[in-house]
């Protein structure tokens, strides 16, 4: 009998029918792209059909992802003696295996590549993110050693189920509060703040800085030049409940507690006190500086009250009659500037014994470090661990080594002092010289932070990063009788073709590593280990991350959840693994560019200051520990501003904000009647603080509203004014305080506030 007219011995029965799609909405894939052949005829010749099969399947058998889940596995099992020749041949596909997934097929290669199978992973990597356990990706994530994973995991259980802000005081289970990084144990800290200082206390440090820093008090009607000349002496403020804000003016240089625009107006002067609700209850201050808030950072190691926050100030660019004119013979950005007079102001506020803001004490400005080197760029505490000693209790108390950037490019650290808590008017000093001065050749300092508490760290306009000794900078200038002279850097490497700006450390844990980002996009992770003999970096110790479109000025190191945090151009809170650093992981969207991001030592809350005014907190601890945990943000509080003289009569009408504002405009006017002529040349101000905002919920993606900046289907960024951005934000780096946070704007204005829940 012909093998060709072979019948089958199965009774033949009619193909089923069906009217409704039962398989229509579902993803018969299980969520996999599959190859084209895929989708071909049954005529394919990669698809063989076993003629004993009998052409219709069972029942049980239409499972579209527990079954063809389980019949993956069983496939794999039975071919893992499947040779790279056999799939493989030239980089291209021959003969390769096929899965049946419900009707569908896919080859073994897909499955293998999206496995993570080092053949088809250029990296050699597996990728958790593809198809992984949550053990697995965290492993991948923080490390294999226990060193590694107990700490995120003390950190996770601390403070994962807080969403937004932090708690002052942590609850019976332990959850919440405020703690220093479980990563860096009490024992390393100890160690550090004894033999980490003790350069300064007992080699001769104290003394050099003495000898070297040369200044001379000033008179306030002296000082007053250095200290924001062209500010506004007074600023008007509208603040308080939604729809029924008041106007508030704040002169220069004096506080508004944020109370008092909460506090019920009474209309008779014999009416009882009103008494404010528990939940409209503010903890802080309102400052006014009078001019664009450049930098500002809290003061560390300090145990007591007595909390300091160092503040400077700048003119908003374009306000010199050269830039104005694009006349200016020299390159901001490159070059030099021209001396001029700056400082950094020194203010003071009290706590109480239970760590909150004591609002019945009002801020003092206790002390004013002028200078003639140019603005103030930026400056660094030097953060370390650091013991008192006993007599820096006694008349004047030591704050630390303060390093900064000043205009004329050059890097220099200043010893800090202020004097005792009984003496009223504040301290004004002219700093001649510092102890310690560097300035790179043919070009300038961008952006600094601490290595150590002896060694420093400066990028450079031309790419380069130095790194400098103190003990040894000191002690040359002293064996040289040099005061003045310029440090010599220990490295002074590239590490960028272009402008760097900005330069982190992975400190406390990992010291040795440093985070840069320049102009050209790049991310570079170093490892300062990793030198020569002739003290420069070899190539292999840079590591480059994914490349973005613009440079990123906003980075920071997040002890807690071990990534390096920046924000790109569509606003979203950026994350990269300090073990895969060319994965980025986002973590959060903000509703503007991000201007500045603070975090903290002792809680993982970090806190972004948007150019649109906003200021949004959230917790990246709970989405680096589990990447599918919903994403929450809370504003803390959004600000306007304008010029209300311009358009007072165009009340649009769309805007209710738009609507106070105007009105506080025409009720400001009709007030100043008699000065209208001045009010004619003279821009006048106002601000707008809005305040009591939920939790949101943020989607990242596939949804409408994961961008709020999208038009008809193109994403757009939005133009501000000048001064409606916030331009540095910092929380207080001591433990019992560390819910206080500060934020200063480009209006003149600061926000300092206990947050903590």
């Amino acid at each position: 009998m012909d093998a060709t007219n072979r019948k089958s011995g199965r009774r033949r029965q009619p193909s089923k029918k069906y009217t409704v799609d039962a398989f229509e909405g579902l993803d018969i894939g299980d969520g996999v792209p599959l190859p084209l052949e895929a989708l071909d005829d049954e005529e394919d010749d990669d698809f063989h059909v076993d003629p004993n099969v009998s052409p219709e399947p069972p029942d049980d058998d239409l499972s579209v992802d527990g079954a063809a889940e389980e019949d993956e596995e069983e496939y794999q099992s039975r071919h893992d003696l499947v040779s790279d020749e056999e799939s493989i041949v030239g980089g291209s596909e021959v003969d390769a295996p096929t899965i049946t997934r419900g009707f569908k097929k896919v080859k073994f290669d897909e499955i293998a590549k999206m496995k993570g199978d080092p053949r088809y992973n250029p990296r050699g990597l597996l990728e958790p993110a593809a198809r992984g356990s949550k053990e697995l990706q965290r492993l991948f994530f923080f490390g294999p050693a226990k060193d590694d994973q107990m700490p995120a995991l003390k950190s996770h259980y601390r403070w994962g189920a807080e969403l937004t802000i932090p708690s002052h005081e942590a609850n019976a289970g332990g959850f919440g509060g405020f703690k220093m990084s479980y990563y860096h144990g009490d024992a390393a800290v100890k160690a550090e703040s004894e033999e980490g200082w003790h350069w300064y206390e007992k080699e001769g440090g104290k003394e050099r800085f003495n000898s070297y820093q040369q200044s001379t008090p000033l008179s306030p009607q002296k000082a007053r030049v250095y200290i924001s000349p062209a500010a506004l002496q007074t600023c008007e403020l509208l603040m308080g409940p939604y729809k029924r804000q008041s106007l508030f003016k704040i002169k220069l240089h004096t506080s508004l507690n944020l109370n008092d625009p909460w506090v019920p107006q009474t209309s008779s002067v014999d009416a009882p006190a009103p008494v404010q609700d528990a939940k409209s209850q503010r903890n802080g201050w309102m400052l006014n500086l009078g001019e664009k808030i450049q930098h500002l950072e809290w003061a560390p190691n300090l145990q007591g009250s007595r909390q300091f926050l160092a503040v400077t100030t700048s003119p908003l660019i374009g306000s010199d009659p050269e830039e104005q004119k694009f006349s200016a013979p020299y390159a901001p950005a490159f070059a030099p500037r021209p001396p001029s007079k700056s400082s950094i102001q020194i203010w003071e506020f009290s706590a109480t014994p239970g760590g909150r803001v004591d609002t019945t004490c009002a801020p003092v400005l206790r002390k004013v470090i002028c200078s003639e080197w140019g603005d103030v760029k930026t400056f660094k505490w030097s953060s370390m661990p650091r013991i008192p000693s006993d007599e820096r209790s006694t008349e004047r108390l030591s704050l630390g080594l303060l390093a900064g950037i000043w205009a004329d490019g050059a890097l220099r650290v200043l010893d800090v002092f202020v004097q005792a808590k009984d003496v009223k008017e504040p301290q004004y000093e002219l700093v001649k010289s510092a102890a310690f001065t560097a300035q790179p050749p043919n070009t300038i300092c961008t952006c600094l932070t601490w290595l150590s508490s002896t060694s420093i760290i400066a990028g450079c306009a031309n790419g380069c990063v130095g790194i400098w000794n103190l003990p040894s900078s000191l002690q040359t200038a002293s064996s040289e009788n040099q005061r003045n002279s310029n440090a010599e850097p220990v490295v002074f490497t590239p590490i960028s073709p272009t402008y760097i700006l900005n330069v982190t450390t992975c400190y406390p844990s990992r010291p040795n590593i440093m985070i840069s980002s320049s102009m050209s996009g790049h991310i570079q992770m170093t490892d300062l280990m990793e030198m020569t003999s002739k003290a420069t970096l070899t190539p292999a110790a840079t590591v480059r991350a994914s490349r973005s479109r613009v440079g990123r000025s906003v980075l920071v190191w997040h002890e807690f959840a071990q990534v390096i945090l920046t924000v790109d151009d569509n606003f979203t809170l950026i994350a990269f693994p300090i073990r895969r650093f060319f994965r980025q992981i986002s973590f959060t969207r903000y509703k503007s560019s991000v201007a500045c991001l603070a975090h903290s030592p002792v809680h993982p809350f970090v806190m972004a200051g948007c150019v649109g005014g906003e200021a949004i907190s959230n917790n990246p601890l709970r989405r680096a520990y589990e990447n599918k945990v919903p994403i929450w943000n809370q504003t803390w509080f959004t600000h306007e501003w304008r010029q209300h003289s311009i358009e007072k009569h165009t009340k649009s009408g769309d805007s209710d904000g738009d609507e106070l504002m105007a009105n506080a405009s025409d009720e400001r006017e009709d007030q100043d009647t008699s000065t209208k002529d001045s009010a004619d040349t003279t821009p006048q101000e106002i601000s707008r603080v809005l305040e009591g905002f939920k939790c949101k919920e943020i989607k990242l993606f596939n949804t409408e509203d994961a961008f709020t900046h999208r038009e008809n289907g193109a994403v757009y960024s939005t133009v501000y004014d000048l001064k409606t951005s916030i331009k540095s934000i910092s929380w207080n780096p001591n433990l019992h305080v560390g819910g206080w946070i500060a934020a200063g704007i480009a209006n003149g204005l600061v926000r300092v506030e206990d947050v903590a829940s």
